[in-house]
């Protein structure tokens, strides 16, 4: 009895002659304070809008998160939790669902959809030092303004990186000619990427026309005589569906090879919309970048994701933005993977920046030092029976 007292009389002896520094409170919670179970979870957010005028399409990239989540549900045991912020379709709204997730825990966000949502976010997520995942923002400002924001899709340059491409490895053709709206931005980013990838696969000599025509120009024919003059067959130009429907109908016989961006994914539709729905063959042999094509096989995992799919939503073939959103998942897991036990969102967003060859469903990915994904691009070519032939563009 002595003893325990004596040594009971001695720990506080000792208490009293730590008070105030940091071994003291190691001491006081080793001996009176009962143990803290650390909870063994991985967090990761869902930013993204539950509700508004962008819930509809939100809910596709949404699905491919929560469908990767429920094949992978844990990563080396370790359980991961999917932690949902509706940012409203809301700018307003955005910043509050995004401080929401950075003080709940969450590693790692994936979202949002619309570049517009994603900005409005960006200097919480910065502020908290907390890397995000856009599944299908292709707004370079998204990256580029912020160094814990990455992205799965790629960007609209990378279009123009593809397109080049096709025209010189699929065509057979060294100069490439570009056609374009004068004032179109989204147009001259790509065209630029064009440039700088003909000069690359040419070995210096490929040559890049670039024909504009102004905004409103009643009288095409001009415009499209110097396309002829340039001898060349392969045509990019990247435009809306719209635009570029109207431009090959007016070509329509002139022997030209149109190779469109994303957009004109759109066209077969407008010509079913269209008041006679009969006739398509001004479409035959045009050519655009799609990204991701459910009939392909990019990795034996896209095999997995399209099964698992078909399992959980029955006949539905799985979107494109769909396959973003289940490759954020995965780019997620792979950057806290590498992290390993450490929390610091900067050492995690150095990880996610290191992932090389990662298996997606959209083909292997590797992420730049811009957060930038590098990985397969399809381009689909419209034949006359109606089916579609692809060209797979690999990183170099």
């Amino acid at each position: 009895m002595f003893r325990r007292a004596a040594a009971f009389a001695l720990a506080l002896l000792l208490a009293a002659s730590l008070t105030g520094c940091t071994t003291y409170n190691n001491f006081h919670a080793a001996f009176f304070e009962p143990p803290v179970e650390v909870e063994n979870v991985i967090r990761i957010g869902i930013y993204e809008p539950l509700t508004g005028p962008d819930a509809d399409e939100a809910s596709e990239e949404i699905k491919g998160m929560e469908l990767a989540h429920e094949m992978f549900p844990d990563l080396d045991g370790v359980p991961v939790e999917l932690v949902y912020a509706d940012n409203q379709s809301d700018l307003t709204e955005a910043p509050g669902a995004a401080r929401e997730l950075a003080e709940s825990g969450v590693r790692v966000v994936l979202g949002s959809y619309r570049s517009t949502l994603s900005l409005a976010a960006s200097d919480i997520f910065e502020e908290y030092r907390l890397p995000a995942i856009a599944a299908t923002c292709t707004n370079p400002l998204v990256t580029q303004t912020n160094e814990f924001y990455f992205r799965s899709c790629f960007i609209d340059a990378y279009q123009g990186i593809s397109a080049a491409r096709y025209i010189y490895e699929g065509l057979g053709q060294k100069d490439i000619v570009c056609f374009k709206r004068a004032g179109d931005d989204y147009a001259d980013a790509m065209i630029e990427q064009v440039r700088v990838q003909a000069q690359r696969q040419a070995q210096g000599s490929g040559k890049v026309t670039v024909i504009e025509f102004p905004e409103g120009a009643e009288n095409m024919s001009v415009y499209y005589t110097r396309l002829t003059a340039t001898e060349q067959r392969a045509i990019f130009y990247p435009c809306t569906a719209e635009e570029g429907d109207a431009v090959l109908k007016d070509t329509y016989g002139l022997g030209l090879k149109w190779v469109g961006c994303s957009k004109w994914e759109a066209l077969t539709n407008l010509a079913v919309a269209a008041a006679d729905p009969s006739d398509h063959s001004y479409l035959y042999g045009v050519t655009y970048v799609k990204g991701f094509d459910p009939d392909s096989s990019f990795t034996p995992l896209t095999e997995r994701f399209k099964a698992a799919y078909a399992a959980k939503y029955g006949d539905e073939v799985p979107s494109e933005n769909c396959a973003l959103g289940f490759d954020a998942y995965l780019m997620a897991l792979e950057g806290i993977r590498l992290a390993g036990d450490s929390n610091d969102g900067v050492i995690l967003a150095s990880k996610l920046k290191s992932i090389r060859g990662l298996e997606g469903s959209t083909g292997y990915i590797s992420i730049n030092a811009q957060g930038d994904p590098s990985k397969d691009v399809v381009l689909e070519t419209i034949t006359k029976e109606g089916a579609l032939a692809t060209f797979t563009v690999t990183p170099n």
